[in-house]
């Protein structure tokens, strides 16, 4: 038996058994009616047109927060900046894309912390 796509990004599964390197899938696992993937959006079988209808990346939403102040001093000849945000806070994994030839599909980066100074004089 041939092992069918094994990547995980996708979050491809069969039934219950989700694909991994370790564990790939095969084709007596997998029928028209118990496959599927968390991140994309696979249409059902016969349906597929690559025009009116092709496979997409699943829809999701995520949260950012941001916060800071251009100003802290309160001066008017060097001003203090200071910003702080939080990337992803729910630390969601799914897939973007694009949909340009050139960059293809991409993880949503994790959770991400970022804290800036700076000075304008």
């Amino acid at each position: 038996m041939s092992p069918l796509v094994t990547t995980r990004p996708s979050g491809f599964f069969c039934g219950s058994t989700v694909a991994t390197r370790d564990n790939p899938l095969t084709d007596a696992q997998c029928n028209a009616s118990n496959f599927g993937a968390t991140r994309l959006r696979i249409p059902a079988e016969g349906t597929a047109d690559d025009v009116a209808n092709p496979p997409r990346v699943a829809p999701r939403h995520i949260v950012d927060l941001g916060f800071g102040v251009d100003n802290l001093l309160h001066n008017d000849k060097a001003k203090l900046r200071l910003r702080f945000s939080v990337i992803n806070v729910t630390n969601k994994e799914a897939l973007y894309n694009f949909l340009s030839t050139f960059t293809g599909t991409h993880f949503v980066t994790p959770r991400a912390y970022q804290f800036q100074v700076g000075v304008n004089f």
